[in-house]
């Protein structure tokens, strides 16, 4: 729905300016009369920040980024802490923002307000940007009465996240990179070195080496099926992509992907942290532990765990304690449910769940620094050893050549 910015002149002639979110110019100014004001400027506001410079429509693009909406809660967060009123904080936001998706949201957001919606109800309705966790967490600050204090704790725990995020993907962006480098150049020799090498051993009348015969087959299989199999390894990936749509080969999948010996474990490490400071700041906002093991559920994408989480609310749901319900999944680590165990007897569960968060957070990246220590020299060496080979392969021939001339 467009925005519009108004002057309007009330009962006593005062000039009043505001904005207002109405479907037409015309439904704007019915609204603005329905206050008892006489519009005499009536506009469409930041809404045109929708459009590129050439007129294009990128409302599909509206969906603020992760790292973004972190900077945006954190500045947020400080302006109503400092005393700061929602709505002018919202207008803050959007004046001085150069990000045209977030000065759009923001602009929205503070005419919703304006026109009395709560802000986790105006967030409701960008469901793309602001996830169902985000939104628990407003509702509960709301519902606190201390907005400017959750809205800490969200910034807190979005710099958190986008931080695993960040070692997530650091961790494997050279492993990668390393990989892809070490098949390319693979390729490259099977495909155009070796065959120009061979031509030059097909007059020699002796026999090739085994190992020669087997790199020149591999050479042959790569040059005259490459393309097929190029083909047939993206039809597979769309193929995998598109089957895991289903919920019943997501399943299957991701609890295979718990078995394997190194991506399990880092699996259920960062799910495990994610879903206990998602529980920790949400029950230190004030948020049912219900509620928030429902919100919970939200950041975890490995469908077993999630699985294991709808068993934990139902189980809490009846009675159970969290602790208990944890326990009985058999998946969580000892060490998360003992702490739960201690935090429920204590009173101080919360805390102790950002404990358990720091700890599994810290552990995880002592693992992967291990594992990407021993996983970086393995692609080197093995690299260095498969164009060994292929040096070998060639060199075979050239000394069994020189044994006959000298012979």
């Amino acid at each position: 729905m467009p925005a519009y910015d108004y002057e309007a002149l009330d009962q006593s002639g005062n000039v009043k300016k505001g904005m207002i979110a109405a479907e037409s110019l015309r439904d704007a100014k019915e609204k603005i009369r329905s206050k008892s004001l006489y519009p005499v400027n009536v506009n469409i506001g930041n809404d045109k920040a929708t459009q590129s410079n050439t007129g294009f429509n990128l409302g599909f693009l509206k969906v603020i980024k992760s790292k973004d909406l972190t900077l945006m809660t954190r500045q947020l967060a400080t302006m109503l802490s400092a005393g700061t009123p929602l709505e002018e904080a919202l207008t803050a936001l959007s004046s001085q923002n150069d990000n045209i998706i977030i000065k759009d949201t923001m602009t929205r957001l503070k005419v919703a307000v304006s026109e009395g919606k709560k802000l986790s109800e105006a967030m409701a309705a960008d469901k793309n940007s602001f996830l169902p966790l985000y939104r628990a967490m407003v509702r509960a600050g709301e519902a606190s009465g201390d907005l400017g204090a959750i809205m800490e704790r969200i910034a807190d725990y979005s710099e958190k996240s986008e931080e695993i995020k960040n070692k997530v993907s650091t961790a494997m962006v050279y492993p990668i990179v390393l990989s892809i480098v070490a098949t390319s150049v693979l390729i490259i020799l099977m495909t155009f070195v070796v065959p120009k090498v061979v031509s030059q051993f097909e007059n020699i009348g002796a026999e090739l080496p085994t190992l020669t015969r087997a790199v020149i087959w591999v050479s042959e299989f790569l040059v005259q099926y490459g393309l097929g199999l190029l083909i047939l390894c993206v039809m597979a990936i769309m193929s995998y992509f598109y089957a895991m749509r289903k919920q019943d080969v997501r399943l299957k999948v991701h609890r295979a992907q718990l078995k394997v010996p190194v991506i399990g474990r880092l699996i259920l490490s960062v799910s495990s942290a994610r879903f206990s400071r998602t529980m920790g700041t949400l029950l230190d906002g004030g948020s049912p532990v219900l509620e928030s093991i429902r919100a919970a559920k939200e950041i975890v994408r490995n469908e077993v765990i999630r699985d294991a989480i709808d068993k934990i609310y139902t189980d809490v749901l009846e009675g159970q304690s969290l602790s208990k319900a944890m326990k009985k999944t058999e998946i969580f680590p000892s060490m998360l449910v003992y702490m739960c165990s201690m935090g429920e007897r204590s009173g101080r569960l919360s805390y102790l769940l950002l404990k358990v968060a720091d700890y599994l957070e810290s552990e995880f990246d002592s693992f992967t620094q291990k594992f990407m220590s021993l996983l970086e020299p393995a692609i080197i060496v093995i690299m260095g050893v498969m164009v060994g080979l292929i040096v070998l392969s060639i060199m075979l021939p050239i000394m069994q050549l020189n044994n006959l001339v000298l012979m």
